[in-house]
Protein backbone atom coordinates (compact mmCIF):
# COMPACT_ATOMS: atom_id res chain seq x y z
CA UNK A 1 0.00 0.00 0.00
CA UNK A 2 1.20 3.48 -0.85
CA UNK A 3 1.44 5.40 2.42
CA UNK A 4 -0.46 8.29 0.81
CA UNK A 5 -3.48 5.98 0.64
CA UNK A 6 -3.56 5.27 4.39
CA UNK A 7 -6.21 8.00 4.76
CA UNK A 8 -9.03 8.27 2.22
CA UNK A 9 -9.59 11.61 0.49
CA UNK A 10 -12.50 12.25 2.85
CA UNK A 11 -10.35 11.47 5.89
CA UNK A 12 -7.59 13.75 4.60
CA UNK A 13 -10.18 16.52 4.33
CA UNK A 14 -11.33 15.86 7.90
CA UNK A 15 -7.75 16.23 9.16
CA UNK A 16 -7.21 19.37 7.08
CA UNK A 17 -10.48 20.81 8.45
CA UNK A 18 -9.36 20.10 12.04
CA UNK A 19 -6.07 21.92 11.37
CA UNK A 20 -7.91 24.85 9.82
CA UNK A 21 -10.36 25.04 12.76
CA UNK A 22 -7.42 25.21 15.12
CA UNK A 23 -5.71 27.92 13.11
CA UNK A 24 -8.83 30.12 13.16
CA UNK A 25 -8.41 30.68 16.89
CA UNK A 26 -4.66 30.60 17.48
CA UNK A 27 -1.36 31.74 16.03
CA UNK A 28 -0.20 28.15 16.53
CA UNK A 29 0.56 25.88 13.60
CA UNK A 30 0.00 22.15 13.37
CA UNK A 31 0.91 19.44 10.88
CA UNK A 32 0.43 15.71 10.51
CA UNK A 33 3.26 13.68 9.03
CA UNK A 34 2.66 10.06 8.04
CA UNK A 35 5.30 7.47 7.23
CA UNK A 36 5.28 3.73 6.81
CA UNK A 37 8.24 2.80 8.94
CA UNK A 38 10.10 4.09 11.96
CA UNK A 39 12.84 1.73 13.11
CA UNK A 40 13.94 3.83 16.09
CA UNK A 41 12.25 5.95 18.70
CA UNK A 42 9.24 7.76 17.20
CA UNK A 43 9.89 10.98 19.11
CA UNK A 44 13.45 11.20 17.74
CA UNK A 45 12.21 10.61 14.19
CA UNK A 46 9.40 13.14 14.70
CA UNK A 47 11.94 15.71 15.87
CA UNK A 48 13.95 15.24 12.66
CA UNK A 49 10.78 15.60 10.56
CA UNK A 50 9.81 18.69 12.57
CA UNK A 51 13.06 20.40 11.54
CA UNK A 52 12.93 19.07 7.97
CA UNK A 53 9.50 20.70 7.60
CA UNK A 54 10.93 23.96 9.04
CA UNK A 55 8.37 23.91 11.81
CA UNK A 56 10.87 25.46 14.21
CA UNK A 57 10.82 28.66 12.15
CA UNK A 58 7.34 29.89 13.05
CA UNK A 59 7.09 33.40 14.49
CA UNK A 60 6.08 32.34 18.00
CA UNK A 61 7.82 28.94 18.04
CA UNK A 62 4.41 27.38 18.65
CA UNK A 63 4.16 24.71 15.97
CA UNK A 64 3.12 21.14 16.75
CA UNK A 65 3.80 18.00 14.74
CA UNK A 66 1.72 14.85 14.98
CA UNK A 67 3.88 11.99 13.68
CA UNK A 68 2.49 8.61 12.68
CA UNK A 69 4.44 5.57 11.43
CA UNK A 70 1.66 3.23 10.36
CA UNK A 71 3.57 0.01 9.65
CA UNK A 72 5.41 0.10 12.96
CA UNK A 73 2.38 1.44 14.87
CA UNK A 74 4.29 4.34 16.37
CA UNK A 75 3.06 7.81 17.22
CA UNK A 76 4.67 10.93 18.65
CA UNK A 77 3.88 14.58 19.19
CA UNK A 78 6.50 17.34 19.02
CA UNK A 79 5.70 20.82 20.28
CA UNK A 80 8.12 23.66 19.62
CA UNK A 81 9.74 25.50 22.51
CA UNK A 82 7.15 28.31 22.67
CA UNK A 83 4.20 26.01 23.28
CA UNK A 84 6.24 23.44 25.21
CA UNK A 85 7.14 26.11 27.79
CA UNK A 86 3.47 27.07 28.17
CA UNK A 87 1.67 23.76 28.60
CA UNK A 88 1.43 21.65 31.77
CA UNK A 89 4.11 18.99 32.09
CA UNK A 90 1.75 16.08 31.34
CA UNK A 91 -0.17 17.77 28.51
CA UNK A 92 1.53 15.98 25.60
CA UNK A 93 1.24 12.61 27.36
CA UNK A 94 -2.49 13.20 27.88
CA UNK A 95 -3.03 14.09 24.20
CA UNK A 96 -0.87 11.21 22.99
CA UNK A 97 -2.66 8.69 25.24
CA UNK A 98 -6.06 9.90 24.01
CA UNK A 99 -5.02 9.60 20.36
CA UNK A 100 -3.53 6.13 20.88
CA UNK A 101 -6.73 4.97 22.60
CA UNK A 102 -8.63 5.93 19.45
CA UNK A 103 -6.00 4.24 17.25
CA UNK A 104 -6.44 0.99 19.17
CA UNK A 105 -10.10 1.06 18.17
CA UNK A 106 -9.15 1.59 14.52
CA UNK A 107 -10.25 5.22 14.66
CA UNK A 108 -7.18 6.86 13.16
CA UNK A 109 -8.87 9.92 11.69
CA UNK A 110 -10.92 10.52 14.82
CA UNK A 111 -7.87 10.14 17.03
CA UNK A 112 -5.81 12.61 15.00
CA UNK A 113 -8.68 15.13 14.79
CA UNK A 114 -9.45 14.89 18.51
CA UNK A 115 -5.76 15.30 19.33
CA UNK A 116 -5.65 18.37 17.09
CA UNK A 117 -8.72 19.76 18.85
CA UNK A 118 -7.17 19.18 22.28
CA UNK A 119 -3.96 20.86 21.16
CA UNK A 120 -5.95 23.70 19.63
CA UNK A 121 -7.63 24.51 22.94
CA UNK A 122 -4.26 24.77 24.65
CA UNK A 123 -2.76 26.82 21.81
CA UNK A 124 -5.76 29.16 21.89
CA UNK A 125 -5.28 29.68 25.62
CA UNK A 126 -1.59 30.59 25.30
CA UNK A 127 -1.39 31.91 21.72
CA UNK A 128 -4.75 33.45 20.75
CA UNK A 129 -5.32 34.53 17.17
CA UNK A 130 -4.42 38.12 16.34
CA UNK A 131 -5.24 40.34 13.37
CA UNK A 132 -1.75 40.12 11.87
CA UNK A 133 -1.36 36.34 12.01
CA UNK A 134 -0.90 34.48 8.74
CA UNK A 135 -0.74 30.76 8.06
CA UNK A 136 2.96 29.90 8.06
CA UNK A 137 2.84 26.16 7.35
CA UNK A 138 0.90 23.98 4.95
CA UNK A 139 -2.30 22.43 6.29
CA UNK A 140 -1.78 19.37 4.11
CA UNK A 141 -0.62 16.01 5.47
CA UNK A 142 3.05 15.43 4.70
CA UNK A 143 4.40 11.98 3.88
CA UNK A 144 7.72 10.24 4.31
CA UNK A 145 9.17 6.88 3.43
Amino acid sequence: MDIKDFFSDEQKQQVRAAVQRLELKTTGEIRLHVEGDCSGEPYERALKVFHKLHMHKTNHRNAVLFYLAVNHKKFAIVGDEGIHKSVPENFWVTVKDHVITQFKQGKFTEGICEGIDMTGEMLHKHFPKNATDQNQLSDEISYGK
